[in-house]
């Protein structure tokens, strides 16, 4: 047998099992396409838990400064700075002006 009829013979077997394959190829390409998806699928996932981590450190930050807004915005703490900074006091009544409309 001559190299020549070897590769002729080759050849035809090559034709001959081409759907096989090709089916092989497919299922060799199909195989990695899932892992790929589920390699995908896990990095999406802990994006997705980081993101949660992240919102619930907002809000509970949001909670924190929405409380220390309250307590600087107390009448009383704004009373004792006005005394003690500015030092200003609450008025008595020879103070009092009233203004009349004509």
């Amino acid at each position: 047998m001559t190299q020549v009829q070897l590769v002729k013979i080759i050849g035809q077997e090559i034709r001959q099992r081409l759907l096989v394959i090709v089916l092989l190829l497919a299922c060799i390409l199909s195989a990695l396409a899932v892992v790929q998806m589920a390699h995908l699928n896990r990095q999406l996932t802990i994006q997705q838990d980081q993101n949660y981590q992240q919102r619930d450190q907002l809000d509970t930050e949001w909670r924190n400064l929405l409380l220390e807004q309250r307590a600087l915005a107390e009448h009383s703490r704004v009373e004792e700075i006005a005394r003690r900074q500015l030092n200003m006091q609450r008025p008595t009544g020879q103070y009092d002006i009233t203004v009349t409309l004509p």
